[in-house]
C-alpha cells in the first residue's frame, strides 16, 4: 500500500500520542502502522486519513516522497563553545610547561591537547560482507551519490568521510588518497588508526598518493582501477547534514574466503576498532549467515558501551544490523520474518558469550527483544523500508550519543580539576616543608644519605620482586593454558557437541551453518574469561612490586617530604605499546588515573585502555589473544567449508551425531585449540614485555631523576633554596590554573 502515513501526520504537526488518542489505539500501534501502512485495517485507515482531510483514493495515488538524508542537527554546538572558552582560558594562563621535576606533571598545554580529543566527532562505521551494499547505504545517509558503488567487491580503501567544515585550512582538495605508511605503528608493526593524523599536514607529506576532486575516489578507491597503486585509505570532505554530528567511515567488505583477498579484511578489522556507532550490513536474502554471526561477535567485543556513561542511552543503541537489498520482491511480511529469525539466531549464538559480557559491563539485562530492536531494513527506492533506520540513527546521533559524551567529558573534567589540584597542593606542602627544614641540622641531607645507603638493599629487594613478577606471569600463563585445555577437551567431544546440536538447533541446515561459529565463539569467550580472572590476580603483583619504590625511612625523625611518583613513571614506560597484556586489567582498576589523564605522551595509551568514551572493562588486551590465531572469522570459514564437504559421508547414526563427529574431527585436524594456545602465549608474552618496559622506566626515573633531584633540593645552598622557591611558585600557578578551570557540568 503506497501511503505515507507518517508524512501526513508530520505535515499536520501532530505527535504520535495525540493521533493515538484520537483514533482510540495505542501509541505503539501508531508507530507500527506508520512503519507498515499495508497492515492497517481498512476501516481504521479511512478514519485515519479523514483526520487529515484526505480520501483513500487520493492517498493511494499520491507518490511517496523521496528519501531524505539524515539530519541529526548540530548536537555539539554547546560543547564546542565550552571547549573554545576553555582554550581561551588556557591561552591566557601563564605558561608553565617546563618543571624540573622527576616526573613531569600535567600542564595547561597537556589539557589543550586533551581538548582536541574532546572535539573529535563520533565515528559511525559501516561494515559487512563485500556485496552488502555499504557504499550505497552510505550515499543514502549522506544524501549524495559521491561514493563508488557496485555489485562486486568495490571499495578497497578505508574511506573517512568528514564534513567540509572539518577540512584543515592547509588542505584545498576534496579527496586525499594515502598509503598504509600514513598511520603510526605499534611495537609489533600494527597500524594505529588515529583520526588526529587526518588534520596533520606533515603526515601527508610522503604518504599522500593522490589528491584532488571526488572523481579520484572512483579511480583509486575501488577494485579494478589502479589496483597496483598501494592505496590504503581515502579522506573525503563533503557538505552533508549527517557529517555535522559524526564522521562516516566506509570499510572494505569482508571476504568470505580464508585467504582474505586484497587485505580487505585486515583493513576492515583494524578500522572497526574505532567505531562509536556500528552499522553492519547483511543482505536481506540470507540475512545473518554463519560468517556474519562470528563477525558480529568479534565486533561487539570492541564496540563501546555508552550505557555505562548515561542511563538514558538505549540498550545496544550504538549497534545497527541492517538487512540491505530489501527489494520489493520480498513482501513486508517476509521481511518482518527475516529480521525476527535473524534476531533469534543471533541471540541464540551470542547470548551466553559476548552479550553476557556486555550485560555485566552495562549492568543491564539484554533480551532477545532488545536485540530485535537493533535490526533494520534498507532499500533506498522504498523510503518505508529505510525510515525506521534513518529515524533511529538520527535520534542516536542527535540526542543519545551526545548526551553520553557530555557525561563522559564532565566526568573527566571533574577529575582533571580535582585530582590535579589535590596533587599540586600536596607537592607544594612537601617542598615548603623541605624548604623549612633545609637548615635544621642537615636533617634533609641525612635523609638522603640514609636513602642512598639503603640503595643496595632496595635494589636487591626490587630485583627479587621483579623475579617474583616474572614467575607469577609464568604460573598464570600455565594456569591459563591448562584451564583452557580442560574446557576445550570437555567441549569438543562428540557427546558434548551432539548435545549442543540437539539443544540449540532444530534443523540440519541451521546446525551445519552455525555450529562451527558457535563453538569458536564459546572457545573465544572461555579464553577471555580465564584471562580476565588471571589478569585480575596479576594486579596484586604489580601493586606489590611498585611498593618497593615507596620512600620508607622509619628510623629517621623527619620523613622525606617529596614522594616518588612511581605510578607516573611506570605508566610512562608503557606509552606507545599496542598491547600490554594483563597490565590492561591493572590500568583499568586505576579509574580516571587522576592527574595522569593529561600526560601528553599517555593520551593514546589511556584512550586505548578505555579512559576515553566507552570503557569495556580492560578487554583491549584480551582481544589480542584471539588476534594471534588469524581471527575467528578465518577459523570459522575453514571449518564451515570442511564440514560442508564431508559431513554426510557418515552413515548409521543420527544426523546430529554425524555432524558432531565430523565437527570434532575437523577441529582436531585444523589444530584449533593449539591456535588458541598460541594466542594465550602471546598475551602473556605481551605482559612480560610491557612489565619490563614499565619496570625499567621506574628504575631509570628513580636512579637518574628522583635521587639527583633530592640531592639538589636538600643542599643547604642559596641555589638550592632558590630552586625550591621557583618550583613552589610554578606549582602554585598550576594549582590555581586547575582549580579555577571554568567548567561547570554541561548536563
Amino acid at each position: 500500500m503506497n501511503i505515507d502515513l507518517r508524512a501526513y501526520r508530520q505535515k499536520a504537526g501532530m505527535g504520535q500520542e495525540q493521533l493515538a488518542n484520537i483514533l482510540g489505539i495505542s501509541h505503539e500501534e501508531v508507530c507500527l502502522y506508520e512503519q507498515a501502512p499495508e497492515t492497517v485495517p481498512m476501516g481504521l485507515l479511512i478514519k485515519w486519513l479523514q483526520i487529515f482531510g484526505v480520501d483513500i483514493v487520493t492517498a493511494m495515488s499520491a507518490p511517496i516522497p523521496p528519501l531524505k538524508a539524515i539530519d541529526p542537527g548540530t548536537p555539539y554546538t554547546e560543547l564546542y563553545r565550552r571547549l573554545n572558552l576553555l582554550n581561551q582560558y588556557i591561552d591566557a594562563a601563564s605558561p608553565v610547561d617546563t618543571l624540573n621535576l622527576p616526573t613531569q606533571p600535567a600542564t595547561p598545554n597537556d589539557l589543550k591537547k586533551r581538548l582536541k580529543l574532546y572535539k573529535q566527532k563520533p565515528n559511525v562505521v559501516l561494515t559487512g560482507g563485500f556485496d552488502a551494499g555499504k557504499s550505497h547505504m552510505a550515499n543514502a545517509l549522506l544524501g549524495s551519490k559521491n561514493l563508488p558503488v557496485g555489485y562486486q567487491p568495490a571499495t578497497r580503501v578505508i574511506t573517512f568521510i568528514r564534513h567540509i567544515e572539518d577540512r584543515p585550512e592547509w588542505c584545498k582538495d576534496d579527496v586525499l588518497i594515502v598509503d598504509e605508511d600514513f598511520w603510526l605503528k605499534d611495537e609489533k608493526g600494527k597500524q594505529i588508526i588515529d583520526l588526529q593524523r587526518l588534520d596533520e599536514q606533515e603526515a601527508y607529506k610522503n604518504c599522500c598518493i593522490q589528491a584532488g576532486s571526488l572523481d579520484i575516489l572512483q579511480k583509486y578507491g575501488v577494485h579494478g582501477n589502479n589496483d597496483e597503486i598501494p592505496a590504503h585509505a581515502a579522506v573525503v570532505y563533503l557538505d552533508s547534514p549527517l557529517l555535522r554530528a559524526c564522521n562516516l567511515i566506509d570499510l572494505p567488505g569482508y571476504s568470505d574466503q580464508p585467504d582474505e583477498v586484497s587485505k580487505d579484511v585486515e583493513k576492515a578489522t583494524s578500522a572497526a576498532q574505532i567505531a562509536d556507532v556500528l552499522l553492519y550490513a547483511s543482505l536481506a536474502k540470507g540475512h545473518i549467515k554463519g560468517e556474519d554471526m562470528i563477525r558480529l561477535g568479534s565486533l561487539l567485543r570492541s564496540l563501546p558501551n555508552p550505557e555505562t556513561e548515561c542511563s538514558n542511552f538505549p540498550t545496544l543503541g550504538n549497534l545497527f544490523i541492517v538487512a540491505t537489498h530489501a527489494d520489493p520482491s520480498i513482501s513486508d511480511e517476509e521481511l518482518k520474518g527475516i529480521s525476527e529469525k535473524a534476531a533469534k539466531r543471533l541471540y541464540n549464538n551470542l547470548s551466553e558469550t559476548v552479550l553476557e559480557r556486555r550485560r555485566v559491563q552495562i549492568n543491564r539485562a539484554i533480551t532477545e527483544a532488545d536485540l530485535r530492536q537493533r535490526l533494520f531494513t534498507f532499500w533506498s527506492e522504498r523510503p518505508d523500508r529505510c525510515q525506521h533506520l534513518f529515524d533511529e540513527l538520527t535520534k542516536i546521533l542527535g540526542e543519545s550519543l551526545p548526551e553520553a559524551r557530555m557525561h563522559r567529558i564532565d566526568r573527566e573534567m571533574k577529575a582533571v580539576k580535582e585530582d590535579n589540584t589535590k596533587k599540586y597542593l600536596s607537592l607544594i606542602e612537601g617542598y615548603e616543608t623541605t624548604l623549612t627544614n633545609i637548615e635544621v641540622k642537615n636533617a634533609q641531607r641525612s635523609q638522603l644519605e640514609a636513602l642512598e645507603a639503603n640503595e643496595s638493599s632496595r635494589q636487591q629487594e626490587t630485583k627479587e620482586k621483579r623475579e617474583k613478577v616474572y614467575q607469577r606471569i609464568q604460573d598464570l600463563k600455565q594456569d591459563t593454558r591448562t584451564s583452557f585445555q580442560n574446557y576445550a577437551q570437555q567441549l569438543l567431544t562428540v557427546e558434548s557437541v551432539e548435545s549442543i546440536i540437539r539443544n540449540k538447533y532444530d534443523e540440519k541446515k541451521e546446525a551445519k551453518e552455525f555450529l562451527a561459529g558457535y563453538l569458536v565463539e564459546k572457545l573465544q569467550n572461555e579464553i577471555e574469561q580465564i584471562i580476565k580472572v588471571n589478569s585480575d590476580k596479576f594486579r596484586h603483583e604489580i601493586e606489590d612490586f611498585l611498593k618497593s619504590y615507596e620512600v620508607k625511612l622509619p628510623n629517621l625523625n623527619v620523613c622525606i617530604n617529596i614522594p616518588f611518583d612511581f605510578l607516573g613513571a611506570f605508566l610512562g614506560g608503557l606509552a606507545g605499546l599496542g598491547s600490554i597484556g594483563a597490565l590492561s586489567a591493572w590500568a583499568a582498576a586505576l579509574g580516571n588515573l587522576g592527574g595522569y589523564i593529561l600526560v601528553a605522551k599517555l593520551v593514546s595509551f589511556l584512550s586505548a585502555l578505555g579512559i576515553s568514551f566507552g570503557f569495556t572493562g580492560g578487554t583491549a588486551g584480551v582481544i589480542a589473544a584471539v588476534a594471534a590465531i588469524g581471527g575467528p572469522i578465518v577459523l570459522f570459514i575453514g571449518l564451515s567449508a570442511a564440514i560442508a564437504f564431508g559431513v554426510w559421508g557418515l552413515f548409521g547414526d543420527s544426523w546430529q551425531k554425524r555432524l558432531a563427529k565430523q565437527t570434532v574431527k575437523y577441529f582436531e585436524e585444523q589444530h584449533i585449540c593449539q591456535k588458541f594456545l598460541k594466542g594465550i602465549d602471546e598475551y602473556w608474552q605481551d605482559t612480560v614485555n610491557s612489565f619490563e618496559k614499565g619496570a625499567d622506566a621506574v628504575e631509570v626515573d628513580w636512579s637518574n631523576k628522583y635521587l639527583p633531584h633530592l640531592r639538589d633540593i636538600t643542599s643547604a645552598t642559596p641555589e638550592s633554596k632558590e630552586h625550591i622557591e621557583e618550583i613552589v611558585k610554578k606549582l602554585q600557578q598550576l594549582t590555581d590554573f586547575f582549580a579555577e578551570i571554568p567548567w561547570l557540568n554541561i548536563n
